[in-house]
């Protein structure tokens, strides 16, 4: 990028970000409330406000403690004022075995059918949590955090939902802090976006947005929903196995949602339902803050092994309409028109978020905030586009076949009539999909969607020097793949977020490779070598074609087998004859967490 777009795009994010309080997010948040116009509320994933009525069944509520007599209290209170389910028993996980903790169930115990399970020490909350789903008797399981409130009889529309959907089922949770103050929006659910500046496909507990209004007060399909309330099938639960328990109290929900999704089990919010949740209660009781960042540290590095690819898949094509996650707006659009000519119309403006049409000026292009560059101009260098995300899809619109070449920065190319994308994907040995103006069935989006679903994001590192990572390159976009090509010493750089495989030509292993990506090896490394990537397949010395058909099987089922979830050992039902004997059972189980929670 020329020297002067490179301090005008350090002037435009510095401003942006002290505008925003230092948060990127909350910056690119504010861009699209500015440009995006109001419109009527969507409808998509909003279900009826109600489900058929329940059969009668044994509800099994497990929560977990640790020194927090009082916050049971509270919870058992609110239970006693609004629920009339008439079948419940209460696993209580004592993490911390204090006696206030005890006498506080001792005195419930008249009234509410509770099982005290103290299993001698902390364990993490997956762990738990799969322990008590073990040992469990009813059909249903509802997991409950200490920390929550009910406000209204909620226990009936979860297990009706649960019954209606065979899904997991969340609530809408109004955050409460510990000295009683009630957040002004409530919480709706889990979804996912791509967080620039930690490189990642994170997932963040929902507010409503402007697009939400029938989803924040009806049952709603959500990426997933929040584990501080969740019912589901027992059965299904253990089937599945349960919370992963690689995980330190974060992300477990997510992960196990994940599992859920990919099983057909859809994750609800009752957003016509709801509780109130004190923020931060437990957390703060079970670690230091330097010992919840090293916990945070090591579950995102497990999370994004296990489910970031599936993540970045599945959010991606979300946001454009195809199979993935809600993400509660549409995609930003610009247009990059040549000199002298008219921006084309889009004939399907409601599926965007806004379109603005673009123009190269002295100072380049600012491309902040759009998630889709349609560019018309041949003629256009990416190395002028200021804040261009990594994540955008870059789409060459061919209008007339001359002064195309490769289109090597475009993620895919698209024309208006079929004479003209046959003869540029003759002339540069690159698929060229057809757009119809009309819109309909082979729009823009269903373009963009199809590409997103079925085709993938590649790096290729090192190898320029032989012109073995331009041969590969042009092998791979005539598959239909997106390519980039990278120099050894620029890998990993703030693109690699979007790369669902990275091919390595050439030895140059950082310390810290993206782990939601995977990493080929195609180049010849000893046997006795720590590191041969995900795949290794060694240098093509034999000959390039067979070699090429083997890495296009290789990514493909690499791709089919992280598209199908994580994946856990079932659980097997238990039956404790006396819970006061839960010390031992615990300790039949390893604790992969074990090490993290009693280091100091």
């Amino acid at each position: 990028m020329p020297l002067i777009c490179r301090l005008t795009e350090a002037v435009e994010s510095a401003s942006r970000l002290i505008a925003a309080k230092g948060s990127r997010i909350a910056a690119l948040d504010a861009f699209y409330r500015e440009h995006t116009v109001a419109g009527p509320p969507a409808k998509a994933g909003v279900l009826d406000a109600g489900f058929a009525k329940p059969g009668s069944g044994l509800v099994s509520v497990v929560i977990l403690t640790l020194n927090g007599a009082d916050m049971l209290a509270s919870l058992f209170r609110s239970i006693r004022t609004h629920n009339t389910w008439p079948d419940l028993e209460f696993l209580v996980v004592d993490h911390g075995g204090d006696e206030e903790t005890r006498q506080v169930l001792a005195g419930l115990s008249s009234e509410f059918a509770i099982r005290h399970l103290v299993p001698g020490r902390n364990f993490s909350f997956a762990f738990s949590c799969n322990r008590a789903a073990q040992l469990a008797r009813g059909e249903t399981v509802l997991f409950l955090n200490n920390d929550i409130e009910f406000t209204e009889d909620a226990v009936p529309p979860m297990v009706a939902a649960c019954e209606a959907t065979g899904g997991l089922v969340g609530l809408k949770l109004w955050q409460k802090s510990p000295e009683g103050v009630v957040s002004e929006e409530p919480q709706i659910g889990i979804r996912l976006r791509w967080n620039l500046q930690q490189g990642w496909t994170v997932p963040y507990e929902t507010k409503p947005g402007p697009a939400d209004a029938l989803r924040a007060a009806r049952p709603s399909s959500m990426p997933v929903v929040t584990a501080a309330v969740l019912a589901c099938s027992r059965e299904r639960f253990l089937a599945l196995g349960g919370f992963p328990e690689e995980y330190l109290y974060a992300y477990e929900d997510v992960d196990f949602g994940l599992k859920a999704m990919v099983a057909g089990m859809p994750s609800i919010s009752l957003n016509n339902c709801s509780a109130t949740h004190i923020v931060g209660a437990t957390r703060f009781k079970r670690a230091r803050r330097t010992r919840r960042r090293r916990w945070h540290r090591y579950n995102l590095s497990v999370f994004r092994a296990r489910c970031g690819y599936l993540c970045r898949r599945h959010a991606w094509a979300g946001l454009f309409g195809g199979e993935g996650f809600d993400w509660g707006r549409r995609p930003a659009v610009a247009i990059v028109k040549p000199v002298g000519e008219e921006a084309p119309s889009l004939a399907e403006p409601s599926g965007f978020a806004f379109v603005d049409t673009k123009r190269r000026g002295p100072l380049g292009i600012n491309l902040y905030g759009y998630d889709l560059v349609l560019s018309c101009d041949p003629a256009f260098d990416f190395s002028y586009a200021r804040h261009l995300s990594p994540m955008a899809v870059t789409v060459a619109l061919v209008r007339q076949p001359e002064g195309w070449g490769e289109a090597a920065n475009y993620d895919l190319l698209v024309a208006e009539n079929e004479s003209i994308a046959a003869e540029v994907a003759e002339r540069i040995g690159r698929p060229v999909e057809l757009l119809r103006p009309e819109g309909g069935k082979e729009g823009l989006m269903s373009v963009v969607a199809r590409f997103l679903r079925d085709k993938h994001r590649i790096a290729i590192v090192g190898g320029e020097e032989e012109g073995r990572q331009l041969l590969l390159a042009r092998a791979l976009r005539h598959r239909g793949m997106s390519v980039r090509c990278v120099e050894t010493k620029a890998y990993p750089s703030p693109s690699a977020m979007r790369d669902d495989f990275v091919i390595w030509l050439k030895q140059g292993v950082r310390p810290s490779l993206p782990p939601d990506t995977c990493h080929i090896a195609a180049f010849d490394i000893p046997e006795s070598a720590s590191w041969r990537g995900d795949i290794y397949l060694g240098d093509w010395k034999d000959g390039f074609e067979g070699w090429f058909e083997l890495l296009m099987r290789e990514m493909e089922g690499y791709h089919s087998e992280r598209m199908a979830g994580p994946a856990d050992k079932p659980l097997a039902r238990d039956s404790l004859r006396e819970d006061t004997k839960a010390e031992a059972f615990w300790n039949e189980f390893a604790d992969p967490t074990e090490w993290l929670i009693t280091v100091s």
